[in-house]
């Protein structure tokens, strides 16, 4: 085959353009390698920065002369100035900290709840003056302090109901019912109670719903008062160095609320012959004791777990979602919950004091 002078130069040329394209793609691959670079859904506080180079190497790719090229997944850069908060707010009245919207000022300046609290304000801690913190960081993650916090959008009861009732059953729920062992004695407010009903509104059956937030450890009460004062220009404040830095204290919720109402509302229920859910925070579930899982239809309680996430595109705002759950028969979890692993009463009793013969 024979090619003409100015054949063979089109083609020369052709080969030259990607020639230096294919030179382009390798210096930009050699940048990219130096950066962070991340698949993540989990939140990060950031300046946004154009990826200009991200976005030319897909249009090299999307342009190249091979007409079989298929360009990669886009993946997702963690740009390098990521505002690592240093405090321990997460959300304030039910908005990020550092979320300056006006619907967030308008919360925080009237105290709302927008997690349907049983009044339109917030009553964490007091009523006059509520700690109005829902949720907290730890890791630069959040984690729910606040159990009114899970009743964002109802959600909880309809995974609760799924659980509790057949799919066809019309069913309504009630908040903070009293509930009394045999003698009377208080065994404390059932957090929500759903109840079944037949086409004459009659109750066919119901099912208790408790919801776990984690405990707070140290003075959160400090940060949230000089947060208030000034919420814009605190947003970023430090407080790494104060004194008695608040933390989520797993251990205390469990001993103080999840174990007792498992031990007191647990019991009754079970000898009721009925069901409870458990709402709970994931790094708290997370900190119980090993459960034996089994069938849903088998179980007696159903764990249902639950984290703070940031929808796509969402950057202000953190969302309730499932993650998990786990089916659990009643005396067995509560025997892995009351478990004591005995230390060695050796080391126990070196630490006494003997008396003088």
């Amino acid at each position: 085959m024979f090619f003409n002078k100015d054949l063979r130069g089109f083609f020369g040329s052709i080969i030259e353009t990607k020639k230096q394209k294919q030179d382009i793609l390798t210096t930009l691959a050699s940048n990219v390698d130096d950066m962070d670079i991340e698949e993540t859904s989990e939140p990060v506080y950031m300046d946004d920065q154009p990826q200009q180079s991200q976005d030319l190497v897909n249009d090299l790719q999307g342009n190249d002369l091979n007409p079989h090229h298929q360009s990669p997944a886009p993946q997702t850069f963690k740009p390098k100035t990521i505002n690592i908060l240093k405090h321990p707010l997460c959300e304030v009245f039910g908005f990020m900290a550092t979320d300056q919207s006006s619907k967030a000022q308008r919360y925080r300046s009237h105290r709302h709840c927008p997690f349907n609290n049983k009044v339109p304000n917030c009553t964490n801690d007091q009523i006059n003056n509520p700690l109005g913190v829902c949720s907290i960081l730890q890791n630069n993650k959040p984690v729910i302090t606040c159990p009114i916090r899970f009743r964002e959008d109802w959600l909880i009861t309809d995974d609760a109901a799924s659980f509790f009732f057949e799919e066809s059953v019309s069913w309504g729920s009630l908040t903070e019912v009293p509930l009394n062992d045999a003698d009377g004695k208080s065994a404390g407010n059932i957090d929500v109670m759903l109840v079944a009903y037949d086409e004459r509104g009659k109750m066919i059956d119901f099912g208790v719903l408790e919801v776990h937030a984690a405990s707070i450890s140290g003075n959160l009460h400090d940060p949230f008062e000089y947060y208030m004062k000034d919420p814009k220009a605190n947003a970023l404040m430090d407080w790494a160095a104060q004194p008695n830095y608040p933390q989520p204290d797993f251990l205390s919720a469990e001993r103080k609320s999840v174990f007792p109402q498992l031990l007191f509302k647990g019991r009754i229920l079970h000898s009721w012959h009925k069901k409870m859910a458990v709402a709970i925070d994931k790094s708290l579930f997370d900190t119980l004791p090993a459960l034996n899982p089994v069938k849903k239809e088998d179980a007696d309680i159903a764990w249902l777990i639950y984290d703070l996430e940031l929808t796509a595109g969402d950057k202000e705002h953190y969302h309730l979602k499932k993650i998990g759950e786990v089916y659990t028969a009643f005396q067995p979890t509560m025997l892995a919950l009351t478990a004591i692993s005995p230390g060695n009463v050796g080391d126990f009793v070196k630490f006494l004091p003997e008396l003088d013969s």
